[in-house]
C-alpha cells in the first residue's frame, strides 16, 4: 500500500499507473501467489485504465457545457462501480485468507497439543536429578531452619541454609549459639542491674517515707507540747490576772469599807453634834405630818401638791 501511495501523484493530469505486480512484490509475497492475486484484480485494473483516458479528456470550463458535465457523471459512476467491485473482491479474498489462516493455525495446534505434553514429560525426565537435588535442598533448608530458629538472629542474613555444607552450617550454628549465650548473659546482667537499681530506689523511697512520717509525728508532738505550754501559760496568766483582780477588788472593797466607816463615823459625830436641833426638827416634822393633806384635783394646783408631797416625804425622813 505504501508503495502505491508513493507512486501516485496528486495532480490528476500526472497520474501514472504502474505494473500491478509491483504492489505485491513490495510485501515479499511468493511469485506464484503474486500471479494469482494479479489475475484476480487485473480486470478491474484494465477497466480503470480505460476510464482514465476518457475521464481525463473531459474538460468543463463553463456552466453551459451540459453534455460534458453529463459525461463526467457517467465516468464518475463507472469508476465508482469499478471501485465498489474491487472492494468486494478484496473482502472476499481477505475472508478466504482469514479462513485459510485459521485452518493453518488449527493444523499447527493439533501438532502443538501432541508435542507439548511429550516435551513436558521429557523435560521432567531430563531434570529428574535437578528436581531431586532441589527437593533435598528444600528438605535440608527446612530442617536447618527448625534447628537454627532460636539462634536465627545471629546468622548472616544472606545465608542459604539449603546450599551450604554441613560443616559450614555447624560452624554458623555454633557461633550463633555462643553469640546468643553472650547476649543472654548481657541481657540478664542488665536486668539484674536494673532490678538492683529499682530495689535501692524503692528502699530509699520507703526510708524517706518513714522519715517523713517520723518528722510529721515529731512535729505534731512538738506542736502539742507547745499548745499545752501555751494553754498553761494562758491559764497561769488568767490565774495571775484573777489574783490581781481579786486583790484589786479586795483593795477597792477595803477602801470602800474604810470610806463607808469614815462617812458613818462622820455622820455619827455630826448627829451627835446636832442632836438637840434634830430632836426639834423631828418634833416639828411630826406635827406637820399629822396634818392631813387635802384632796386636790385641780390641774392648776397639781404642781403645788407635788411640791407639798416632797416636803411631806422629807419630813418623814427627818422624823426617822
Amino acid at each position: 500500500m505504501d508503495y502505491l501511495q508513493n507512486q501516485l501523484k496528486n495532480n490528476m493530469n500526472e497520474i501514472t499507473i504502474i505494473d500491478l505486480s509491483k504492489a505485491a512484490s513490495a510485501e515479499k509475497i511468493a511469485p506464484e501467489q503474486i500471479g494469482a492475486l494479479q489475475s484476480s484484480f487485473m480486470p478491474f485494473f484494465q477497466q480503470a485504465i480505460e476510464w482514465k483516458e476518457k475521464a481525463m479528456a473531459i474538460k468543463v470550463t463553463n456552466a453551459g457545457q451540459k453534455e460534458a458535465m453529463k459525461d463526467a457523471r457517467t465516468a464518475r459512476l463507472a469508476l465508482k462501480g469499478i471501485r465498489v467491485d474491487t472492494e468486494k473482491r478484496r473482502k472476499e479474498m481477505k475472508e478466504e485468507s482469514l479462513r485459510k489462516g485459521k485452518a493453518i493455525d488449527g493444523m499447527a495446534n493439533v501438532i502443538f497439543y501432541l508435542i507439548e505434553p511429550i516435551e513436558k514429560y521429557l523435560q521432567e525426565q531430563e531434570d529428574f536429578a535437578a528436581r531431586l537435588e532441589a527437593k533435598e535442598r528444600e528438605e535440608t533448608r527446612q530442617l536447618r531452619e527448625i534447628e537454627s530458629d532460636p539462634y536465627w538472629a545471629f546468622f548472616p542474613q544472606t545465608v542459604d541454609l539449603g546450599t551450604i555444607t554441613d560443616e559450614v552450617f555447624a560452624s554458623l550454628l555454633n557461633g550463633a549459639k555462643l553469640q546468643k549465650q553472650a547476649a543472654d548473659a548481657e541481657r540478664k546482667r542488665q536486668e539484674d542491674e536494673a532490678a538492683e537499681t529499682l530495689r535501692i530506689e524503692l528502699e530509699a523511697r520507703e526510708a524517706q517515707r518513714l522519715e517523713n512520717i517520723a518528722l510529721r509525728a515529731k512535729a505534731a508532738e512538738q506542736e502539742e507540747t507547745m499548745r499545752k505550754e501555751r494553754e498553761a501559760a494562758q491559764k497561769a496568766q488568767r490565774e495571775i490576772q484573777d489574783v490581781l483582780d481579786t486583790e484589786r477588788f479586795a483593795r477597792k472593797a477595803i477602801e470602800a469599807e474604810d470610806l463607808r466607816e469614815k462617812e458613818e463615823s462622820e455622820r455619827i459625830a455630826h448627829e451627835a453634834a446636832q442632836a438637840p436641833d434634830l430632836e426639834k426638827m423631828r418634833a416639828y416634822a411630826a406635827k406637820i405630818r399629822a396634818i392631813e393633806m387635802p384632796e386636790i384635783t385641780g390641774e392648776s394646783v397639781r404642781q403645788l401638791r407635788a411640791g407639798l408631797k416632797m416636803i411631806h416625804d422629807g419630813l418623814e425622813m427627818i422624823e426617822r
